[in-house]
């Protein structure tokens, strides 16, 4: 068990209300974690435990006149974060086959070494789902998700729905939009035009939030944010940059590729 303080008040909240989560400051307890939850500080082997600060996200719906923000049943709202904490989970793990295919083609020479300076190197937040130990308790007996907390500014790079980078990137935020969209090629092609992530955002190195993609037959894994539509649009609305040029990745025969 983890002690964790959240501070629920809406006035504390965190930014503004995103579409399926409010985002609260939270505090882990130190004195609480046992022994085998006290990791190194080893990039290897970084969680959420040995992050300096996180952050406690909680799902909502909205109904009614006005659609005002409501908080799930006990039983739903578990569901639905679930829910997120697999998406972080699958998000986390199509990354990693990105650079595992970038990292191959650099070290066998495959793309000039000038290339590997050019890479972004992003990874997504450590996470975890908090449980209330004592589910009797009504008046505390939230779900969570807890995050590291990402400080800076926060930057959207893609869309949910869409595959090319959002328009008012610049800079070097234009850079990791571009190489967002050069991952999702490559996720795309290498699970043989299964799932690639969307939604992309967050700041410097972190990222969060991802979207997973999928067709209509893996609609229901990966909450209410899997746009099936986008999915089978992307081969026609994804625009081949700078990455899928330098990586070899073959354009799709009805896009158009832009420098």
């Amino acid at each position: 068990l983890v002690l964790i303080s959240v501070d629920s008040d809406p006035k504390s909240m965190i930014g503004t209300a995103g579409s399926f989560k409010t985002c609260h400051p939270a505090l882990l307890h130190a004195a609480s974690l046992l022994p085998s939850t006290s990791i190194s500080e080893s990039p290897s082997q970084a969680t959420i435990f040995t992050a300096k600060q996180v952050v406690a996200k909680r799902v909502f719906f909205r109904k009614g006149e006005g659609k005002k923000r409501h908080r799930f049943s006990k039983e739903d709202e578990l569901g639905k974060t679930l829910d997120e904490a697999n998406c972080l989970y699958w998000a986390t793990c199509l990354m990693s086959l990105v650079y595992i295919f970038v990292d191959e083609m650099i070290e066998t020479k495959t793309v000039k070494a000038t290339i590997a300076d050019q890479v972004p190197r992003l990874r997504l937040v450590h996470a975890a789902v908090a449980i209330p130990d004592n589910t009797s308790d009504h008046t505390g007996a939230a779900a969570y998700l807890l995050e590291e907390k990402i400080e800076g500014k926060f930057v959207k790079y893609i869309n949910n729905n869409s595959a090319v980078p959002a328009h008012h990137l610049r800079g070097f935020e234009e850079k990791i939009g571009l190489f967002l969209c050069f991952s999702q090629h490559v996720q795309h092609r290498l699970t043989n035009e299964v799932v690639y992530l969307s939604d992309f955002q967050g700041s410097g190195n972190l990222l969060t939030d991802c979207q997973v993609m999928t067709g209509p037959a893996y609609s229901a894994n990966f909450g209410e944010g899997n746009c099936t539509e986008a999915f089978h649009a992307f081969k026609s609305t994804h625009k081949c940059n700078f990455y899928c040029h330098a990586f070899g990745m073959q354009p799709f025969s009805s896009t158009a590729t832009d420098v």
